[in-house]
């Protein structure tokens, strides 16, 4: 799919979702489609690589990343620009506080910082569905967790398909409107995760992520 394409894909879809998304059963059929609330349950940690687009003003920065979250717990990612791993630095979330390693060396993060990467880490436990409370409302599905904001999910069959989703601005006491786009299927021990996650921001493409490898771990 181009990224015209995605663009115009991604502001269509909450008309589109909503026409079939007032079932009842709409949040049981998105965790058995992900993989079933036991096993669901069971996921104690999700592991990735892959390539990273970041859009930065005029400039498209492409970036190699390894990623361990541990759901609404602790993250770690490991990345840097790509064909230049001499970039190399490591983002640390910890229920303690946030840090970066460059060369071995630890620096903690401001706190807006930390407050907004625990955040944007935190969507990715929202998307196993189990492990926060969730419900259905206005032919989405809602959920929110103490300590992070509330997200709504919409659906295309039974899958997600996307998320809006509003964060605490890294530099400000603002915060950001964020859409979330899935796309693909890459499976690993039954549960069922997308291959490209892209984050829009003001309608247009911030952050998408290729994922190359995917894999989870099962308490």
């Amino acid at each position: 799919m181009s990224r015209r394409a995605l663009i115009a894909g991604a502001l269509a879809l909450p008309v589109a979702a909503r026409a079939g998304g007032f079932a009842p059963d709409l949040l049981a059929r998105a965790v058995a489609a992900a993989g079933g609330r036991a096993l669901l349950n069971r996921v104690k940690a999700l592991n990735w690589t892959g390539i990273a687009r970041v859009m930065a003003g005029e400039k498209t920065l492409e970036i190699v990343v390894k990623t361990r979250v541990e759901p609404f717990v602790r993250a770690r990612s490991d990345s840097f620009l790509l064909n230049r791993p001499a970039t190399a630095r490591t983002l640390i979330i910890e229920p303690d506080g946030g840090f970066v390693e460059r060369a071995g060396v630890r620096t903690p993060l401001p706190e807006r910082q930390t407050r907004h990467e625990r955040q944007q880490y935190g969507i990715y436990g929202y998307m196993l569905l189990t492990q926060a409370p969730a419900w259905v409302e206005d032919g989405g599905i809602r959920s929110e967790r103490p300590g992070l904001p509330p997200i709504r999910f919409l659906t295309e069959g039974d899958y997600l398909a996307a998320a809006d989703y509003i964060v605490s601005s890294p530099d400000s006491d603002g915060t950001i409107a964020q859409r979330f786009v899935f796309e693909g299927e890459m499976p690993d021990k039954g549960v069922h995760w997308p291959q490209t996650i892209s984050i829009f921001q003001n309608d247009k493409p911030y952050f998408i992520l290729d994922l190359q490898t995917f894999s989870v771990e099962l308490a």
